[in-house]
Formats: structure tokens, C-alpha cells, sequence
């Protein structure tokens, strides 16, 4: 008997062997039933020896057996000699199986009173001995040991098995890259371990402090759409007013209810229209914040959840949790992007679009200011030969007043004729129909040529103008258009310097280029009009005239020769023009 309860690790087969010792060997009593609680607190018949009766039918409830009551609240062994003068038990069970004297024992494991086993015989009395008595206790007490050890070895077992579950289902998630993918995986584990078809997931929009219906399992005794059309009819999950969903959103925690219309919480409405009896709703956690619902109703049916189900139900949310927090962002992210990329093709459609129109009205300008400065040209080259004609005498001595009238007009003519000119070479550089007239010119040479012409400015305002060169190089470039740069920089230095102010020139080199530098003692360009210098028709100073062309171009000419060109200021200090020119192989020769 030891050994057989000792070496089995199954319930069924060592209550057998306990009820049948106890039957045959120690007391000879005609029925021996062994009683298994029940989560409800009664008692359901297991197995027995040869009962007259199914014993799986019987039910023994403590509230209504105060002999049953008396074992259980006591946790000991208790025998009536004679059923007619101690009536505790259950006088139904008395008359349906004939007792006439009964022995009840407690199945006590882990301090839980787990079974109770009732020995009688049917339709006499048991006369039996201390002995008998206390031989089949050590029985029973053999027994809890056995059942013990079988929950515990039953326990072992269901945790390496969750434990596989948990990991089987970690790996499919890490291989689940789209919401689908995640939901079918978690819909499959969570039915694997809990036997419910019928999963639904609800998502927390936490602004609005409202869940909808995102997604029902496919073995769900509903349609996705029957779901979703039910909840939209009147079904509102409401935080502030639905007491369970409130609850688990804002306590993080999984909450079974074993019926649902004996507690208070849940939304009864919703319930009787899906025919849900017992449910658990679990939170879906990511980043410490509750994104979703995870719904698991019985329907039709009640269902009592242990504490190990639901912590074992609430791990594999927490694990499906992240995955799909994850999925349904990048599915959100992904959609936006292809949204956003349409958005920004039709944009460079209207964008194309625009520039083709800009691109044709840049044209017509450039055709424009080149055909009005061709028209200008002729008739101020004319004014300009007539008041040479004026100026020489030819027509008779002017007086001095005649003589300032004709100066004025001339250097007017002339910063005329200059702007036409600007405009002519802007319209040329935009149209990309400029083109270099390259020769081989000592670059000295340009720079003293650009200073004699600036002489009669710089006189005029008493201002010191110096050369500081160490270059003896001839250069291939073209010289009149380098020698219009030098002209453009010193004209803005001698314009934005006041009286006595200085002028500077400074050339240098390396084996790869040439430098310039162009400083004065001006009053500099304020800081937040530097970057629009080099812009086309803008003015540091509106005050002062001309086309607002001079450094644009200057810019583009450098740029031509594969050179650059920048510039540096302090406002009220001064400014430095710099631009280089390269020197290539046969480009240049050493004089």
C-alpha cells in the first residue's frame, strides 16, 4: 500500500488503492467514497469502491451537513455510532444510501481541508474498533501526503510548461513584424492557455479616456464585424462610467470576475448582449503606459480563475504588449511616411511646375533687361558724344558755369552708361552666354590699372589707398573682367568709407592660387544684412545709388575663372573683400 502510494503520481489511481484498503482490509465496510472539494465550497463524489450510485453525482454541501462541517472546521476525524441518535448528516444522503453508522475523515494538505472520505455500510451498522479507526486515519493522512506530493509534482510541471509557453511565444512575437502577425500569435497562446476562443483587444485612446474594439480572435463565437456593430449600437467603454475597465486602465492590474451580474463593475448591458457569464480583462502595459484592454469573457458559461491563471494570463499580455505597441507604431509611422511622401510628390509636382514658370520668367526678364540696356546704349553712347563735342569746344568756349553743367551731365551719362552695362552683363551670366576672353596678363598690372582709375574718388575724400603685393605672375584670364571685380570692391570700399578713411591691397600666393584682399576703414555691413550680400539687386544702404548688381556679378565673374570669393565685417570697423584665383600648368608663367 505505501509503496503504491508512494510511487504513483496519479490522484485517480491512489484514491482508488486508499478507498479499496480501506474497504477491504482495515474496516470491511460495504461503501468508502472519497469527496473532492470544489471551488464553490462544497464537495463533489470522486471515486468510491461500489456504490450503488454514480458517486460523481452526489454532492455534499458543508452549509447543509453539519457533520461534514463539524470534519472540515475542525480538521479531524469524527464517527457516529448511530445515525438515528446523532442526525448531523445530510439526511438525503442517509436515506439514499442506507446509513445506519458512518466514519468521516479529512484529506488535509498544506492546512486545506482538500477531501473527505466517508466510510458506511448499506443498511446496517459498523461496529468499529479504535484500532480500525485509527489505522484508516493513518490511511487517509498517508494519502494527503501522496496528493501533496502529486500538486506539487502537477505545480512543477504547469510552471516548466508555462515557462515553454512563455518562451515559444517570445520567439514567435520577435518574428511577428506587422499587427496581424502579432495578434494571431498572441490570440493562439492566450487560447493555448486558457481554452477561450473568444479574445477581444480594445485600444485606450487616453485623451478622449475612452476604449474601442480593435480586434476579436477568429474562433470568437462572434464576427469581428457583429463585434465592432454591437459595441457601436449603444456600447460605450467609458472609463469615467464603466467601473471594471476603469479599474484595470488605471490600476495596471488583471481583474477576474467569476459572474459577472453578482459584481457591480462590469457594464451589464454589454455583457447580456454577448452572453458573457464570467470574464477577466488584462491591461496591455508598454512603456508604463496603458495602451489597450485585453477581454477574455466565458460565454454562456461561469468560469472561477485561480490567482496562478490570471499572473500567468497577465504575463503573456505583457510580453504581446510590447510587440504590438511596437507593431502598431511602425505600421502608424509606415503609413504616415507613405502618406507624407505623397504629399510631398504632388508638391514637386506643383513645385516643377512652378519652376518651369519661374524659369520662363526669369528668361523673359533676362531677354528683357538685355533688350532694353541694347535699346539704352545708343541713345546714351549719343548724349555721351555730344557733351564730349560740348566739353572739347568745338561749337564755341564754354563758361565756367556752361563747363559745371557739362561735368555733371557727363559723370552722369557715365554711372548711366555703367548700369547699362551691369544689366547687360547680368542678363549675359543668366542666360549662361558669357564668355571669357582669356589672355596672358601680368595681374600687377591689373591692379595698378584698377588703382589709377579709383585715384580721383579716393583724392576727392582724402583717402589713403595702398598696394602691398609680393605677385610677379602673368596669368591667362580675362582681363577686363577680372579688372571690373577689383573696380566693383574698391568702388563699394571708397563709397562706404567716409573722408580720411583708408584703402588696402594686399596680394598673395601659394603654389595652387592666387589671393586678393580688399580692406577698408569703413562703416562695415551690420550683421543681419551679411548674408544677403552677394544676393542679385540688394543694397546694404538704399540711400546710396546704383543697380544692387556689382557684387552678384563680381561673384558669378570669380566663380567663371573656378575661383571663390566671401568677405568679412564689423560694423562700424571696416570690411575685407577676398577673393582667389587659381594657378594651373600652363595658365600662368613666372615673370
Amino acid at each position: 500500500m505505501t509503496k503504491i502510494i508512494n510511487s504513483r503520481f496519479e490522484m485517480p489511481g491512489i484514491l482508488k488503492v486508499l478507498v479499496d484498503a480501506i474497504a477491504d482490509e482495515i474496516v470491511q465496510a460495504d461503501l468508502v467514497g472519497f469527496f473532492l472539494k470544489q471551488p464553490d465550497g462544497t464537495y463533489r463524489g470522486y471515486t468510491g469502491n461500489k456504490l450503488p450510485v454514480d458517486i460523481t453525482e452526489l454532492v455534499i454541501d458543508p452549509a447543509q451537513d453539519e457533520f461534514a462541517k463539524y470534519i472540515i472546521l475542525n480538521k479531524a476525524s469524527d464517527y457516529i455510532s448511530d445515525t438515528s441518535k446523532d442526525q448531523r448528516a445530510d439526511p438525503a444522503k442517509l436515506e439514499l444510501l442506507k446509513i445506519k453508522s458512518i466514519l468521516g475523515l479529512p484529506v488535509i494538505v498544506d492546512d486545506d481541508v482538500i477531501g473527505l472520505v466517508f466510510v458506511h455500510d448499506f443498511g446496517k451498522p459498523m461496529d468499529l474498533t479504535v484500532e480500525q479507526r485509527e489505522v484508516t486515519e493513518a490511511f487517509v493522512n498517508m494519502a494527503s501526503v501522496a496528493i501533496r506530493n502529486i500538486q506539487m509534482f502537477e505545480q512543477t510541471q504547469d510552471l516548466l510548461n508555462r515557462q515553454q509557453l512563455l518562451l515559444d511565444l517570445t520567439n514567435a512575437l520577435s518574428k511577428s513584424l506587422s499587427i496581424n502577425d502579432v495578434l494571431s500569435t498572441c490570440f493562439h497562446y492566450m487560447k493555448a492557455s486558457t481554452g477561450c476562443g473568444d479574445i477581444g483587444i480594445h485600444l485606450y485612446n487616453e485623451q478622449e479616456r475612452i476604449l474601442t474594439p480593435y480586434h476579436l480572435s477568429s474562433t470568437s463565437h462572434f464576427t469581428e464585424e457583429e463585434w465592432k456593430g454591437i459595441h457601436k449600437q449603444g456600447i460605450q467603454l467609458h472609463i469615467d462610467k464603466d467601473l471594471l475597465f476603469h479599474e484595470v486602465i488605471t490600476t495596471k492590474k488583471a481583474v477576474a470576475i467569476p459572474d459577472v451580474f453578482a459584481d457591480p463593475r462590469p457594464n451589464h448591458e454589454a455583457c447580456k448582449s454577448f452572453g458573457i457569464q464570467s470574464m477577466i480583462l488584462i491591461p496591455l502595459v508598454a512603456n508604463g503606459k496603458v495602451f489597450g484592454a485585453v477581454a477574455i469573457p466565458d460565454i454562456h458559461k461561469k468560469k472561477v480563475y485561480t490567482d496562478n491563471e490570471i499572473d500567468f494570463i497577465q504575463s503573456i499580455c505583457d510580453v504581446t504588449a510590447t510587440a504590438l505597441s511596437n507593431a502598431i507604431y511602425a505600421e502608424n509611422l509606415d503609413l504616415a511616411v507613405k502618406q507624407r511622401t505623397a504629399e510631398l510628390q504632388q508638391a514637386n509636382l506643383k513645385l516643377e511646375e512652378l519652376v518651369k514658370e519661374l524659369r520662363y520668367l526669369n528668361d523673359l526678364k533676362s531677354d528683357f533687361i538685355a533688350s532694353l540696356s541694347h535699346e539704352l546704349r545708343t541713345p546714351i553712347t549719343a548724349i555721351k558724344g555730344t557733351i564730349d563735342i560740348f566739353k572739347r569746344g568745338i561749337l564755341g568756349e564754354l563758361n565756367a558755369g556752361q563747363r559745371d553743367l557739362i561735368e555733371t551731365s557727363n559723370t552722369a551719362v557715365e554711372r548711366l552708361l555703367d548700369q547699362v552695362n551691369e544689366l547687360l552683363d547680368f542678363a549675359k551670366l543668366e542666360n549662361g552666354k558669357f564668355e571669357l576672353m582669356s589672355e596672358l596678363v601680368n595681374f600687377k598690372d591689373i591692379v595698378d590699372e584698377a588703382v589709377r582709375i579709383l585715384t580721383p574718388l579716393t583724392e576727392k575724400k582724402k583717402q589713403t589707398i595702398q598696394v602691398k603685393s609680393e605677385v610677379q605672375r602673368s596669368l591667362k584670364l580675362d582681363k577686363q573682367r577680372i579688372l571690373q571685380v577689383l573696380l566693383n570692391l574698391l568702388y563699394n570700399a571708397n563709397k562706404f568709407t567716409p573722408e580720411g578713411g583708408e584703402i588696402a591691397i594686399e596680394i598673395g600666393e601659394d603654389h595652387e592660387k592666387i589671393q586678393v584682399e580688399v580692406r577698408d576703414t569703413g562703416i562695415g555691413i551690420p550683421t543681419e544684412k551679411q548674408k544677403y550680400i552677394f544676393q542679385k539687386f540688394y543694397q546694404v544702404n538704399n540711400q546710396l545709388r546704383g543697380t544692387g548688381l556689382g557684387l552678384a556679378i563680381s561673384k558669378q565673374l570669380i566663380e567663371l575663372h573656378k575661383g571663390s570669393i566671401w568677405f568679412s565685417s564689423i560694423e562700424g570697423k571696416g570690411s575685407v573683400f577676398s577673393f582667389t584665383l587659381p594657378i594651373g600648368g600652363e595658365n600662368h608663367e613666372s615673370d
